[in-house]
């Protein structure tokens, strides 16, 4: 860390640390966290584990071969191909449609 010293890290993270804080008090007002939590205890704790089952990577194994199913088809030749192709069409129009017309009615 060139040019920062101790005391300017630590002052940094003490700041990064009371920002989180406050943003914490807020969310947890904004979403009435104390009410719910003493109204219906299980049904948040089913939320946080459902959240940390997500966050902690558990749809992943299940959502692997979709994926690289998915990502096989989108990068197979055809449809690169096809993209391109439909790439070109559109800037051929586009191109089409900014040029100005030559010549004055009826000169075919």
């Amino acid at each position: 860390m060139a040019g920062m010293e101790m005391g300017d890290v630590n002052e940094s993270l003490r700041t990064v640390a009371g920002q989180a804080r406050e943003v914490w008090d807020r969310f947890s007002q904004e979403v009435e966290l104390d009410r719910r939590l003493r109204e219906n205890p299980m049904a948040v704790l089913g939320v946080a584990a459902a959240a940390g089952f997500v966050l902690g990577g558990g749809l992943w194994p299940v959502l692997r071969p979709f994926v690289k199913a998915a990502t096989r088809a989108a990068l197979s030749p055809a449809n690169l191909l096809a993209v391109g192709a439909a790439i070109g069409a559109l800037r051929a129009a586009s191109s089409a449609e900014e040029m100005p017309e030559e010549g004055g009615a009826g000169t075919h």
